[in-house]
């Protein structure tokens, strides 16, 4: 019997080879794609784009994992961006201009989502254009490696990679959390952002702009997460709904609670509920040298899908916009982190838990 993938490969886009068991089958081998939903010691599961397909483990000849196509990073980005909502975003021949009057890269970078029908130059030109009229920077947000090829250009013109980013993927179960993993603390759940989950969110200037305040509201369905004892709110989250996704963001545990497990409570209440939403599937976004974040994550059944960086335009320094966010060792897509993890928008590089791209 071959050895195989474990549970780790959950959730992942496999390619399986087996031996068909039809008498006379002619090959006698074939191939199955698609996302591995189960495995066990006697078979493993994929859903496939014709349906769900069951081989025994005895006929497996390989199994890999295969990193997603093009078309798959560029719409698990289409759906981030629904998840992060800035207070201005106007399509331009494919790609989203955004603007949130400077809070948060992710807020306020250019997304290209689609090859533009006009000459790169021009719509260089269109971007600067949108972003100095707001006296903002303009960034573009790169998805990795499906825009690797305006990644080079880009880098001809002399705009500088800032902000690496990893994005993180989990198939959910809306299971309970580990054993020991904060047991017995109760996590509130919310479907407004209230003053308590707000004293757990430490932005750069000490509270929370009304442009930060109005981004992590702007979705019908969202929920903001917070564990608060003797009074006071020490670990938060906020988590979105969209098309069958999950975006978990803004994870953060204060520095003296971590490692008490507060972070899988939040992490996991958050699952639940977007289980409950209909989600199948989380995403979150860290900052990529958030080694501490990017574990507890991968503990927590998180595998990498695919990264990204944001290009700053020649001449620009970083004085205009990317306001109000950290980068801390959370795991979240463009908002912060949390114990131990932090995502790629959000804060000084050192604690490990909070997110925020």
């Amino acid at each position: 019997m071959p050895v195989v993938m474990d549970e780790s490969a959950l959730g992942r886009r496999v390619v399986v080879r087996y031996r068909r068991t039809d008498p006379g089958a002619a090959p006698p081998l074939s191939d199955v794609v698609g996302e591995l939903r189960a495995i066990d010691q006697n078979s493993l599961t994929v859903l496939t784009g014709r349906g769900v397909r069951t081989i025994p483990v005895s006929a497996v000849v390989t199994a890999r994992i295969v990193a997603p196509d093009r078309g798959r990073v560029l719409d698990l980005e289409r759906v981030a961006a629904r998840g992060w909502r800035p207070a201005e975003t106007v399509e331009l021949d494919g790609w989203l201009l955004r603007a949130n009057s400077g809070w948060t890269a992710r807020g306020n970078s250019a997304l290209p989502l689609a090859t533009p029908g006009r000459p790169i130059a021009t719509m260089l030109a269109d971007v600067l254009d949108f972003y100095a009229t707001r006296s903002l920077d303009a960034l573009i947000q790169v998805p990795l490696p499906a825009r690797g090829l305006l990644d080079a250009e880009l880098a001809q013109r002399c705009w500088t990679i800032t902000s690496p980013v990893v994005v993180l993927t989990k198939a959910l179960s809306g299971g309970q959390p580990p054993a020991g993993a904060g047991a017995g603390v109760p996590v509130a759940l919310e479907s407004v952002l209230s003053p308590a989950w707000q004293a757990g969110y430490h932005a750069r200037d000490g509270q929370l702009s009304e442009a930060a305040r109005s981004l992590l509201s702007r979705h019908e369905n969202v929920r903001f997460a917070s564990i608060r004892t003797g009074g006071e709110t020490v670990a938060i989250g906020r988590a979105v709904v969209d098309e069958g996704w999950a975006g978990i963001t803004a994870l953060e545990v204060a520095e003296p609670h971590r490692g008490r497990g507060f972070a899988v409570r939040i992490m996991t209440a958050l699952e639940q509920w977007a289980v409950q939403q209909g989600a199948s599937h989380a995403y979150l976004q860290v900052t990529a040298t958030n080694s501490a974040a990017l574990g507890l994550y991968r503990r927590m059944g998180y595998s990498e899908h695919h990264r990204y960086h944001y290009r700053r335009a020649p001449g620009e320094r970083g004085e205009r916009g990317e306001r109000g966010e950290r980068e801390a060792p959370g795991a979240s897509s463009g908002e912060r982190g949390a114990p131990g993890a932090s995502s790629a928008d959000s804060r000084p590089a050192k604690s490990p838990p909070s997110i925020t791209p």
